[in-house]
């Protein structure tokens, strides 16, 4: 038996669990990895997004939480594939990433490389400890 003898039982299959589950299945989410600086004041975010570019990236902040979504551009005609097997997502994802304390919302960096999205989320003065240094009066 070859590959084509087993495709309509395949894409039965598929379509009963598409039609079934998809109700109850949530959409698919970014992974992340979330740390603080060795400093301590600093969250690091990193995301994988293989294949996504900064374009496709909306980051938005609040006083405590980072919201990540990716959009990627459909494929063109000429750039559609017929899959054999596809476990890679595709199409919209979000993340949402809740912090303990504030951040500062007006510094946060964002970089992609090699597919890695990665935020520096710094935070907030607010609330943290702050050495002042005592100058001499002239």
């Amino acid at each position: 038996m070859n590959f084509q003898q087993w495709q309509p039982l395949s894409q039965t299959v598929d379509q009963f669990f598409r039609g079934a589950m998809a109700p109850a299945l949530p959409p698919p989410r970014l992974r992340a990895d979330v740390y603080e600086s060795t400093d301590g004041d600093t969250f690091v975010v990193e995301i994988p997004v293989p294949g996504v570019k900064p374009e496709e990236i909306t980051i938005e902040a609040t006083s405590d939480t980072i919201t990540v979504v990716t959009q990627p551009k459909p494929e063109s005609e000429a750039e559609r594939r017929r899959y054999l097997q596809r476990e890679q997502p595709a199409g919209a994802m979000s993340r949402v990433i809740e912090f303990p304390e504030e951040i500062d919302t007006d510094n946060v960096k964002a970089t992609l490389e090699y597919g890695i999205l990665k935020l520096e989320v710094p935070k907030a003065a607010i609330g943290r400890r702050k050495v002042i240094k005592v100058m001499a009066a002239r």
